[in-house]
């Protein structure tokens, strides 16, 4: 004899096997849906906590430049600017400091800040080289300033004035110089691979034990400009710029 029972269990219609499916999509697509609602909620909480990164770090930055800038004015009301305090140690350490808390565009701010108040490149190079025999209030030796970007904020109309500063024994890797008068510079044992030079003057410019690989003069004028004891393997120089310039122990390896 058969189960009736059993019989009872078995014997689904349609209408109840569709309801069964039902009653389980229903808990799995919530699921689904709560986990897709869950990663987007996480993606836009990082985003949320990259933006405030970023906000934090340009405030910071900015508080840095601040505080220098406070530091150098204080110091020059105070006499420590004078050329009695020749080495000008306050202001350098100050400057060092926050040169290693800055990022790329506040050191080339700085950089143009210290020109503008001539504590940097004090020497007269108005037609090129040097006429007198100043040093620097600020050092820039033993720096970094790779990947800085120094440019006109005019472009053609007037160049960015960096004329007789002294870059000896930093590193500008990268480096990108774009209409720039840098008449009279000193890059002397210095890193400047794949430097580039962009519609700027370097009159009497010396790079004495300069590393060049890669360097790229773009259209820049090299009149007077010295090269000794310095790797330009793989640099970028027309044969008129090489005219324009004078070689002495170089590797020339260049790419014209």
């Amino acid at each position: 004899m058969v189960d009736t029972n059993k019989r009872v269990f078995w014997h689904f219609t349609f209408k109840d096997i569709l309801t069964i499916l039902c009653s389980a999509a229903i808990p799995i697509a919530l699921a689904i849906y709560t986990a897709i609602g869950s990663q987007q909620q996480k993606r836009e909480a990082e985003k949320t906590r990259q933006f405030d990164l970023e906000q934090a770090e340009k405030l910071r930055q900015q508080t840095l430049y601040d505080e220098f800038i406070n530091n150098i004015f204080k110091l020059d009301n105070y006499g420590y600017l004078k050329e009695k305090k020749n080495p000008w140690a306050f202001a350098n350490a100050y400057y060092r400091a926050a040169h290693l808390e800055w990022d790329t565009i506040h050191k080339a701010y700085v950089l143009q800040f210290l020109k503008e108040k001539q504590l940097i490149g004090r020497n007269n190079c108005t037609n090129g080289c040097r006429t007198t025999n100043l040093d620097d209030i600020i050092r820039l030796n033993e720096l970094s300033f790779d990947n800085v970007h120094l440019a006109s904020q005019t472009g053609v109309l007037n160049q960015l004035d960096l004329e007789c500063v002294s870059f000896d024994q930093v590193s500008m890797s990268d480096a990108v110089f774009s209409f720039a008068s840098l008449n009279g510079v000193s890059f002397d044992g210095g890193r400047l691979d794949n430097v580039k030079f962009d519609g700027s003057s370097l009159l009497c410019a010396s790079f004495n034990g300069v590393n060049l690989s890669g360097a790229d003069f773009g259209n820049s004028n090299l009149t007077g400009a010295h090269f000794s004891n310095s790797d330009l393997s793989g640099a970028k120089i027309t044969e008129d710029q090489i005219n324009q310039a004078s070689f002495d122990n170089v590797i020339r390896g260049v790419s014209r």
